[in-house]
C-alpha cells in the first residue's frame, strides 16, 4: 500500500492544493490541524453546519484512491467514537469508495465560486432585502412549496433577499450566509414554481452575487447535482464549478 503522510496546518494544505478555492473558503485553521496527503491528493476535514466533522478527498485519481485505502486510519483521528462517518469524493470516483467499504445513501452536490460580478441588469432593482425574522413563517412556507430541499432556513443569521410581487408576496428568495473561511455563500435560492422561466432566478442570483463580490471580492454557492437548470444559470453568471462531490456515510470496520 502506498504511503500516506500525515500533515498539519492550513498554510501547508493550501500549498499542497495550489490554494484551491474550496480549501481556501471551506477549511479553517482548526480543521486543518491534521490532514493527509498522498501523491497529488489530500484528505482534509470539513464541516459547515453539521456537528460532526467530515472528510473530503481531493486531487489526482490515483492519489485519491490511495487515500481511500487509508480511510480507517483517517477515521481513527476524525471520528474515533463513530463506526460510520461522512466522506466526500469526486463523483466519478464514488465507485472506488463502494469497492472498498460499506457505503450508505448520501447526496451528490457541486460547489461553485466566482470573483467576477455579473454585469448590471435593470431587473436587479427588483431585488430587496428581506426581513427573514419578521417574515419567517412566510419564507418557510415559500421554501416548502417551491424548494423543499432548501438547506437554509430563516432566522439563523443569514442575510435574505427577495423579489416581490406588487402586492408584496414572495416570488423568489435567496439566503446569503458565510463559509467557514469567511466567503459569502448563497443558498436556498427558490423561485415560485408558477413563475419559472421568466428570469427571476437569474435576477436574484445575479443581484446578490454582484453585492457579494463588491463587498468581499468573492461569492460561493452549492447545489444538488440533479438540478441542470440551476447549473446552467450559475455558469452563465460567471461561476466556475470547481467541485462535484459524492458525499456518503461510510462504515469503517475497526
Amino acid at each position: 500500500m502506498t504511503a500516506v503522510v500525515t500533515a498539519h496546518g492550513l498554510d501547508d494544505l493550501l500549498d499542497a492544493t495550489g490554494r484551491h478555492p474550496f480549501v481556501r473558503w471551506e477549511v479553517t485553521d482548526d480543521l486543518a490541524a491534521t490532514w493527509w496527503a498522498s501523491s497529488d491528493a489530500v484528505a482534509f476535514q470539513r464541516t459547515r453546519k453539521a456537528v460532526h466533522r467530515t472528510v473530503n478527498v481531493l486531487g489526482d485519481d490515483d492519489g485519491v484512491t490511495t487515500l481511500l485505502d487509508h480511510l480507517p486510519e483517517i477515521a481513527a483521528t476524525v471520528s474515533p467514537a463513530r463506526r460510520a462517518f461522512s466522506v466526500s469524493v469526486p463523483q466519478h470516483l464514488e465507485p472506488r469508495l463502494r469497492e472498498r467499504y460499506r457505503v450508505m445513501d448520501g447526496g451528490d452536490w457541486e460547489w461553485f465560486h466566482t470573483t467576477s460580478a455579473p454585469d448590471e441588469h435593470p431587473s436587479y432593482e427588483r431585488v430587496v432585502v428581506l426581513d427573514d425574522v419578521a417574515r419567517a413563517d412566510e419564507v418557510k412556507a415559500f421554501l416548502e412549496a417551491h424548494s423543499p430541499t432548501a438547506d437554509t432556513v430563516p432566522g439563523q443569521g443569514e442575510r435574505w433577499f427577495a423579489v416581490e410581487a406588487p402586492d408584496g408576496s414572495l416570488q423568489a428568495v435567496a439566503a446569503w450566509g458565510t463559509t467557514r473561511g469567511g466567503a459569502p455563500h448563497l443558498s436556498s435560492v427558490a423561485v415560485d414554481t408558477g413563475l419559472r422561466g421568466h428570469g427571476l432566478g437569474r435576477t436574484i442570483v445575479g443581484a446578490v452575487t454582484r453585492r457579494a463580490v463588491a463587498e468581499s471580492g468573492v461569492c460561493t454557492l452549492g447545489m444538488y447535482s440533479h438540478n441542470d437548470v440551476a447549473r446552467g444559470l450559475y455558469l452563465s453568471l460567471g461561476y466556475d464549478r470547481l467541485c462535484a462531490w459524492a458525499s456518503r456515510p461510510v462504515v469503517i470496520d475497526r
